[in-house]
């Protein structure tokens, strides 16, 4: 018994009383782990991008640490996912030794990344730059280095490298998974990659690598003279007349957050401000309607 003084008052022997405090019930942990193939990679990219988003706070050197080893897992998840799209078997290491147990115990020897990449090239026929393969082989020795050994090296150069790879992967995603997964785990990854594109244009690196990627293609095409700046995400990266809708009509794609727009939406964003309806300066020359604009990336020429 704690020796107490006068009236039950605590001696100088007596351990400080304890300061009053809510009972909070034990936490309990989740059921199960539901992280199927494309869910956890791109739970991955999650946390990629929530350690790069400068828009948050500050990036340290140990947020670059995490977004490069979680980046890296990303590459490594969502490459399989598109081979296993491909055909199973071509997520060993050695196809010839495929099983079905292998795979459902996740017993296997699984492909490196450069195996997947040759794969994903020769057998997939999945469009791989040498530029993009180069930054998933360099991203992948920074996180060897960190993983295994520690790393010591500028982190915005590791950064920098981060940025071009995350680029490649919401090309990948966009592109080469989403059309081939279910109705239903499509819409999740749509879902997911929605929560994500609203902090990738807060990261420098992703927006100055995708950037110049997509000024690139548009120069090349001859598009410069109907892209324009993207409401949505504010990048000069919509292009007028990119892909068709369901009625056959040209609509608008940015090529920076894939929003697409009809014609009749943008015109509200040509409009001089308090102005309600269309005037004669927001009529076409060649068709007519009031959809004509200005801005585009190539200041010489009218955009319509």
């Amino acid at each position: 018994m704690t020796p107490s003084g006068e009236h039950g008052a605590p001696t100088e022997t007596s351990p400080p009383p304890r300061p009053w405090r809510t009972w909070v019930p034990p936490r309990s942990a989740p059921a199960q782990l539901d992280f199927p193939l494309v869910r956890n990679g791109l739970d991955y990219l999650t946390s990629v991008v929530e350690h790069l988003d400068e828009n948050e706070s500050m990036v340290t050197p140990r947020d670059v640490k995490y977004a490069v080893l979680h980046l890296q897992a990303a590459v490594e998840v969502l490459l399989k996912a598109r081979l296993m799209a491909e055909h199973w078997s071509l997520v060993f290491s050695r196809p010839e030794d495929a099983t079905r147990k292998a795979l459902e115990e996740a017993t296997l020897s699984s492909v490196t990344t450069d195996q997947a990449v040759t794969r994903l090239r020769n057998i997939a026929a999945v469009p791989i730059t040498d530029k993009e393969e180069k930054a998933l082989t360099g991203l992948g020795k920074h996180r060897n280095k960190l993983q295994h050994f520690g790393l010591t090296a500028p982190a915005r150069a590791v950064e920098a490298k981060a940025g071009e790879v995350l680029d490649f992967l919401i090309r990948f995603v966009d592109e080469e998974l989403l059309p081939r997964l279910g109705l239903e785990e499509r819409k999740e990854a749509e879902r997911a990659l929605r929560g994500l594109r609203g902090s990738l244009v807060n990261i420098n690196t992703f927006v100055k690598e995708r950037t110049n990627r997509i000024r690139g293609a548009v120069k090349k095409e001859g598009a410069e003279n109907r892209t324009i700046r993207c409401p949505d995400c504010d990048q000069m990266a919509l292009v007028l007349g990119e892909t068709a809708g369901p009625d056959g009509e040209p609509v608008a794609a940015c090529r920076f957050c894939a929003s697409r727009w009809e014609p009749e939406e943008l015109l509200s964003f040509f409009r001089a401000e308090g102005q309600d309806e269309p005037s004669e300066l927001n009529s076409c020359p060649q068709c007519g309607q009031w959809t004509l604009g200005w801005g585009g990336a190539d200041p010489q020429r009218t955009r319509g």
